[in-house]
């Protein structure tokens, strides 16, 4: 196993595993399958282009993406100082075995090593216990809910909002190497 930052060439990888995390948890996120089979390789190729504001990282099985985690940070002068985290997938048969905690740690150090960086923000389905859990345990704290934030033509759907930032992530980095 091993992480890296996604490129342009990746963009076919990046692709399929993105397709897939549609089909197997299409709650999870803000897109739909239909949306984005529609897209072209040119939209996946942009996703992965990596620039000092975006990143995509993903965690790799000898040549198989398992785990993706994608980074962007916002670019008004205001909130620079502030990024996101999204897109967070890893494949069913690697789950449970702490990959994307180890995905997350590598995302997190990247965007915490830019300049004045100082808050990650995220979003999770509130029904999703099992990813808040590991949020937490990596030093995300909630601090609101978005009612109605998702909604897939029947059910609308809750999200938890959730940051971590600078010192908190170092003190778990530093707890957790003990």
């Amino acid at each position: 196993m091993h992480i890296k930052t996604l490129n342009t060439q990746d963009y076919l990888a990046y692709k399929t595993i993105r397709l897939e995390a549609l089909i197997t948890d299409p709650l999870s996120f803000g897109s739909t399958l239909e949306e984005e089979t529609k897209r072209p390789n040119e939209y996946f190729k942009n996703k992965v282009t990596m620039t000092p504001q975006h990143f995509v990282m993903g965690l790799y099985d000898s040549d198989k993406l398992v785990s993706i985690a994608v980074f962007t940070r916002d670019n008004s002068l205001k909130e620079s100082h502030k990024g996101e985290i999204t897109s967070v997938y890893c494949m069913n048969h690697y789950r449970k075995q702490g990959l994307t905690t180890q995905l997350l740690i590598e995302v997190l150090k990247k965007a915490f090593s830019l300049p004045d960086l100082n808050i990650i923000k995220l979003t999770v389905l509130s029904q999703n216990t099992s990813a808040q859990k590991l949020y937490t345990k990596l030093g995300f704290q909630t601090y609101g809910c978005e009612p109605k934030s998702l909604y897939d033509g029947q059910q609308y759907y809750d999200e938890d909002l959730m940051f971590i930032d600078s010192s908190s992530f170092q003190l778990t980095q530093t707890s957790n190497s003990k």
